[in-house]
């Protein structure tokens, strides 16, 4: 196969994109806060996130509630209520005093997904590089946004900002099952 290289012109397009925001109604917040506290941190300071960081595959009953609502939410608001989402990744990270997170992305996935958990006084904002929003945490609040829009976490100012973090695919299969 030829290689494209020479044929493609690259482009510098800024677009709209949905970031949704939402408290969470469904009451998990205490638990979620037990579930952080009983999980093992393998990954502290070995990905993107230079904080305390779970394995990628965190699932417990009040998670899965939460996951089930998120997906709802991107199905909602999306106006696709014909295609099946499946989490494809998820887990906890715990910050401390000068913790942060580097600017990344996602991709493949197509929706991520930030759920502040904890978040004392002067807790980091989650930053969107390309438009430098900061979306100040809030307990209880949720993100939802596109898995290819890059993010970081700057350095932290507090102590036990606990986040739950995921990432959201399309399952496939039942596109192909529908045909």
């Amino acid at each position: 196969m030829k290689s494209t290289k020479n044929i493609i012109d690259p482009l510098q397009v800024t677009e709209n994109l949905p970031i949704f925001s939402s408290i969470c109604p469904l009451n998990i917040n205490e638990q979620m806060i037990k579930d952080a506290k009983e999980q093992s941190y393998p990954n502290t300071n070995k990905t993107n996130v230079k904080a305390k960081m779970t394995d990628w595959c965190v699932r417990t009953s009040t998670t899965d509630k939460l996951t089930n609502w998120i997906k709802e939410i991107i199905a909602e608001t999306t106006n696709t209520p014909n295609i099946k989402y499946e989490l494809v990744e998820s887990w906890f990270a715990d910050y401390y005093k000068g913790d942060h997170t580097i600017n990344h992305i996602h991709y493949p996935q197509v929706w991520s997904f930030v759920y502040f958990v904890k978040s004392p006084p002067d807790s980091a904002p989650l930053v969107f590089t390309t438009s430098q929003t900061a979306i100040q945490p809030e307990q209880n609040r949720v993100i939802i946004f596109p898995s290819w829009i890059y993010h970081f976490v700057p350095h932290n100012n507090s102590d036990n900002r606990i986040t739950f973090s995921g990432n959201i695919g399309v399952d496939i299969r039942s596109k192909i099952k529908d045909k």
